[in-house]
């Protein structure tokens, strides 16, 4: 066994029993007791009484005795006991003779007395040779329990170690022998290796050492390392009981005796495989964020506790071309623009001061070519687990293109708001956080409400017609499902609360989302009862730039320069399209994927980096998609070099802004589509108005004529809305420019003619003609009685290889044309020029005595032109 298990019993009872009989043998007495101290008296430990003694001994003979002198000696314990300080005797004991030696220690500890006792009386006491015999048996008694004092000093030091070892269960302690087997096996060892103690002891102890480490005779090394330095330190790894590796530390010393001679070795483990996986992800981790920093398409700094700055990557650097020693104290600031300087520099002296976040636009110099551009920056502190304040970090985004979107925004939002009171377009504003409903007056008119009206979802729904509410509940429930488009679409009808009256109203909106919650849904509505066509939905862009997370977004590549081997992120498929098995790992791979067009200047671009001398590179270009399409990339890398400047690998960010260009394009159409047609309608309406006003004698009817001139424009303006301002049937545009005189009885106005598509231009002409000619016709003509009529048909013939379009007014029944007009009114001025001038057509006038005759003419083609508004 290892260690002894020393019992309390390594100086046996017998051993202090043969003290007192040799003290009582030497001594000649008929008795002898071992009295130890405990508990502040004497108490027996161990006693002898001769065979032929004849009275029995009292046990508590010596129990109060008072040990003054090394050397006690009572000749007769009845003479004069009082004045001896001799024991104690009960009533009736028979002891005469008492001799007694204290037990004493090295330290000066009494620990009791060693006595003999006898019936008989000595006056002579003991010879010199039993006093020098009685103090040998006493040292020896003394020995005696200082050995058995040792002993149990030793078993409970023993226990308390072992204890401890055992305890210990994240250190395996392992202890040998001289030639490496293992003698002693601790609990830590056993959770650790697998191993039990019964299993391992008399083993070696490389069992649990690799293949290798065995071959490579490491035992005998570490051996020989611990006894030439004291200790052999090493971390590899090890084998487990179902032979599986970990990785361990551990320290192999030498067990020494007191004279220094080697017992063995004692070895002390501990798994670290965790401790090793944890070191391996965090080096791995701070090389990935050190990679992402340095590609970073934003600025990002750091800085110390008292807000100097420490580190900026290389796009600080890159853009404003300072370096990092000049950008102590605030020498950064120099490339701020000087009317904002002061400002931005009060933000951060209050931040540095109060140890708060900060957020500022920051107008920044370009190194490049010295123009200034817009970041929004964005600083917070880093403090330690007390709270202290450590450093700074920052990040800065460049914002200018966002900036410069919301000026176009808001200028085409103003062109936008016009818009929608010129089309008659209602706007509606869900706030679903707050359960708040907005509405303009348009949308209140559509409910039949009066315009202060108060409005919220009970309101809309108690005016949706009954077999419209599932529809329209649906509608909402769609527009507001995260896993949805977010789209709001849908035309219901709408009974006003007052009188009942239905409207048909279309309504299209979007729900805008934060954190997949829906918070907002914005949309327009217009009342479409004559029509029932939902007009194209107005769309509402608004564009977010996204902090330094949006890094996350980008397609992240790792080109090995050496191998041509690429590695990508997740996002090459989120963004992209592409599975894992459809990438080829290589440059060439990427290469290939870009646009044609851009394909050599990018690979020389890239290469002109990695061949010289340079960090940093940056362009745009087209990446082909999984689905074939192509998306707009600004790609930043970071080249990375050896000690001798050669390039050997690269990483980079794929930035897609296909969105934002989209939008721009979209926006830049919208504003020169909106800019168009608003100037051609109100060139329509100045020129209306200054022809009606041009000589008018009464100002009311001027006024009326103004009026009816507008609402046949606006109808017109209404049919062509339903076609998308493309091509309108002619029998609606007639319908819509006589509507107003249909009270005059049916039949009075006969329609006929084929069906034709007008043009834009031609519908508008053909229904401020026609107005013109019914309006005279009610004045003067064929209208102005009970029983004239009009006669309006239209034909195409044709001519020479051509198609040629005729209409004809005539009105027969009214009063009769007895003298031709002496001048020409605004209407007649109105439809020649309509005709001649707008569409390129012939106009011809008759006044015959039985009525009005109106004969236009014109190709066929030029009704039916359709001209880019936008190049118009």
């Amino acid at each position: 066994m290892p260690w002894s298990d020393d019992p309390l019993d390594s100086v046996p009872k017998q051993s202090f029993d043969d003290v007192v009989r040799l003290a009582a043998e030497l001594c000649q007495a008929a008795h002898a007791v071992t009295c130890l101290q405990a508990g502040g008296r004497l108490q027996v430990h161990a006693s002898y009484s001769a065979a032929s003694a004849s009275t029995a001994l009292d046990p508590d003979v010596c129990a109060d005795a008072a040990v003054t002198d090394e050397l006690l000696i009572v000749p007769d314990l009845h003479e004069g006991p009082e004045r001896m300080g001799c024991p104690r005797l009960t009533e009736g004991s028979q002891m005469r003779f008492y001799a007694a030696v204290r037990l004493q220690a090295a330290d000066g500890t009494v620990l009791g007395v060693l006595c003999v006792l006898d019936p008989l009386p000595r006056r002579k006491g003991l010879t010199p040779a039993q006093q020098e015999c009685l103090r040998s048996l006493a040292r020896q008694t003394v020995t005696l329990l200082e050995v058995r004092r040792a002993a149990r000093v030793h078993r409970t030091q023993r226990i308390l170690h072992e204890r401890i070892l055992d305890s210990a269960t994240d250190y395996a302690i392992i202890a040998t022998d001289g030639a490496g087997r293992i003698t002693r096996w601790n609990a830590g060892a056993e959770q650790i290796l697998g191993w039990r103690e019964e299993e391992m002891l008399g083993e070696p102890t490389q069992l649990f050492f690799t293949p290798e480490d065995r071959e490579a005779g490491r035992l005998k090394t570490e051996m020989a390392l611990a006894l030439k330095d004291g200790s052999a330190p090493d971390e590899r790894w090890h084998l487990r009981k179902g032979g599986e590796r970990f990785w361990a530390s551990s320290e192999l010393m030498p067990l020494r005796a007191e004279n220094g001679s080697v017992q063995g070795f004692l070895k002390i483990l501990r798994d670290r495989t965790q401790q090793r996986v944890e070191a391996a992800e965090r080096n791995s981790s701070e090389l990935r964020f050190r990679s992402l920093v340095e590609v970073s398409p934003q600025v990002v700094w750091f800085g110390d506790a008292a807000g100097n700055i420490t580190y900026c990557n290389p796009m600080w650097c890159e853009y404003t071309g300072l370096t990092l020693g000049d950008t102590s104290g605030a020498d950064w600031a120099s490339v701020i623009h000087p009317d904002q300087q002061e400002r931005v520099l009060e933000v951060w002296r209050h931040a540095v001061e109060t140890g708060g976040s900060y957020e500022v636009e920051i107008p920044f110099r370009r190194a490049s070519d010295g123009q200034y551009r817009w970041f929004l920056a964005r600083g917070r502190p880093v403090r330690d687990a007390a709270g202290l304040l450590e450093s700074w970090i920052g990040i800065a985004i460049d914002i200018h293109d966002r900036k410069e979107a919301e000026v176009a925004l808001r200028s085409a939002q103003e062109q936008l708001r016009l818009a929608v009171e010129a089309t008659e377009t209602g706007v509606f504003d869900y706030d679903l956080v707050a359960d708040e409903l907005k509405w303009d007056t348009r949308i209140r008119s559509f409910y039949g409400l009066a315009p202060d009206a108060p409005v919220d979802l009970s309101v809309h729904l108690a005016c949706v017609h009954p077999d419209d509410h599932e529809r329209a509940d649906k509608a909402v429930a769609a527009a507001v499902d995260p896993d949805g488009a977010g789209i709001y679409d849908i035309t219901y009808r709408t009974v006003a609360p007052e009188d009942g009256t239905e409207r048909w109203v279309s309504a299209k909106g979007q729900t805008l989302f934060e954190d997949g919650r829906p918070i907002r849904l914005i949309g327009t509505a217009r009342e479409v009862t004559e029509s029932r066509r939902a007009e194209q939905a107005l769309r509402e862009t608004e564009e977010r730039y996204r902090l330094a997370s949006r890094a996350t977004n980008d397609a992240i590549w790792d080109w090995n320069l050496a191998t041509n081997h690429v590695l990508w992120n997740e996002a090459l498929r989120v963004a992209h399209g592409y599975t894992p098995d459809a990438v080829e790992p290589t440059g060439d791979w990427w290469i290939g994927h870009i646009h044609p067009d851009d394909r050599a200047r990018i690979d020389a671009s890239i290469h002109a980096i990695i061949d010289g001398t340079g960090t940093a590179w940056s362009d745009e270009y087209r990446f082909l998609r999984a689905d074939g399409s192509y998306a707009d990339i600004l790609d930043r890398g970071y080249v990375i070099r050896d000690a001798q400047g050669k390039a050997t690998r690269m990483i980079g960010a794929m930035l897609d802004i296909s969105e934002r260009k989209r939008a721009e394009e979209h926006q830049r159409l919208l504003t020169g589509e909106l800019q168009h047609r608003v100037k051609n309608t109100l060139a329509m309406v100045q020129a209306i108005a200054s022809q009606t006003l041009r000589g008018a004698t009464d100002l009311n009817d001027a006024r009326e004529a103004f009026a009816a001139r507008l609402i046949s424009l606006g109808r017109a303006h209404d049919i062509l809305t339903q076609a998308s301002w493309t091509a309108a049937p002619i029998l609606q545009v007639v319908q819509g420019a006589l509507s107003v005189h249909a009270q005059v009885g049916a039949g009075r106005i006969r329609i006929s003619g084929p069906d034709v598509l007008l043009g834009a231009k031609p519908a508008l002409s053909l229904a401020l003609a026609l107005h013109e000619l019914a309006t005279n016709a009610a004045k003067y003509g064929a209208l102005s009685n009970e029983t004239g009529v009009v006669d309006l048909r239209w034909h195409v013939v044709h001519e020479d290889e051509a198609l040629r379009f005729y209409l004809t007014w005539s009105e027969q029944g009214g009063p009769p044309i007895l003298v031709q007009p002496a001048r020409r009114g605004f209407g007649s001025r109105l439809i020649e020029r309509s005709f001649a001038a707008e569409v390129g057509g012939e106009v011809k006038l008759t006044y015959a005595p039985t009525g009005l005759v109106c004969r236009l003419e014109v190709p066929l083609a030029l009704m039916q032109e359709q001209r880019s508004e936008i190049a118009a």
